[in-house]
C-alpha cells in the first residue's frame, strides 16, 4: 500500500467515527452538558483528522523526491470537468519502466508517442516540469505546482473545527452539573 493510500485511509478512519460522535451528541435524551461534551469531543476528533491530513500531505509532498523521467508519452487521458488534475498520462523510460503522471494542463502539447523529459513529485505523481523533446511541439516547456500548498486549506478548516470544539468544551466548564450552559 502506498503512503498516499495510507494517509487517505487513516484520514477517513478517524473522520467517520468523529462525525458519528458529533451526531450522537445531538440526542435529546442527553443533558445539555453531555451534549456539549459529545459535540466537543467529536469536533476535536474532526479537527485532529483535518489538521493531520493537511500537515502530513504537505510534508510528504514537500519532502518528496523529484525524479526525472525521459521517455515516450502514451495513454493520455483528458478528463474535462472533473476538477483537480485534468490530465493523466504514462511515460516510459529507457529501461521500460512506466510511470503514471498527473497534471492540470489541458491542451495541445501532450501528444501520444512524443518523447519528453518529465520531472514530478514522487509522492502524488504530480507533474512539476516537462520538456517536449520531439515532434511538432519540440522545445515546448510546461511548469506546474506540486500542489503542496493546497493542503493548508485542510489545516485552516481543521483549526476552525478546533475553535468550535473549544467553544463546546468551554460550555462544560461554565457551571456545575445542574447549571444551564448558556447564562444570560
Amino acid at each position: 500500500m502506498r503512503a498516499e493510500d495510507i494517509v487517505g485511509v487513516s484520514f477517513f478512519g478517524l473522520l467517520i467515527p468523529a462525525i458519528v460522535v458529533v451526531i450522537s451528541g445531538s440526542k435529546t435524551q442527553l443533558t445539555p452538558r453531555q451534549r456539549a461534551l459529545w459535540r466537543g469531543w467529536g469536533l476535536s476528533l474532526i479537527s485532529g483528522a483535518l489538521l493531520a491530513f493537511g500537515f502530513v500531505n504537505f510534508q510528504l509532498i514537500h519532502s518528496s523526491p523529484r525524479p526525472v523521467v525521459e521517455g515516450n508519452l502514451w495513454d493520455i487521458q483528458d478528463t474535462f470537468g472533473s476538477g483537480g488534475d485534468s490530465n493523466r498520462f504514462m511515460i516510459t523510460d529507457a529501461t521500460g519502466h512506466a510511470v503514471l503522471i498527473r497534471c492540470r494542463y489541458s491542451g495541445p502539447g501532450l501528444v501520444e508517442g512524443e518523447r519528453a523529459r518529465v520531472r514530478y513529485a514522487a509522492y502524488n505523481r504530480k507533474l512539476v516540469e516537462m520538456d517536449v523533446l520531439t515532434g511538432s511541439y519540440q522545445g515546448w516547456h510546461l511548469r506546474e505546482s506540486s500542489d503542496e500548498l493546497g493542503y493548508w486549506v485542510w489545516v485552516a478548516i481543521g483549526a476552525i473545527c478546533g475553535f468550535f470544539a473549544y467553544r463546546q468544551l468551554a460550555k462544560i466548564r461554565q457551571g456545575g452539573d445542574d447549571a444551564p450552559l448558556i447564562q444570560r
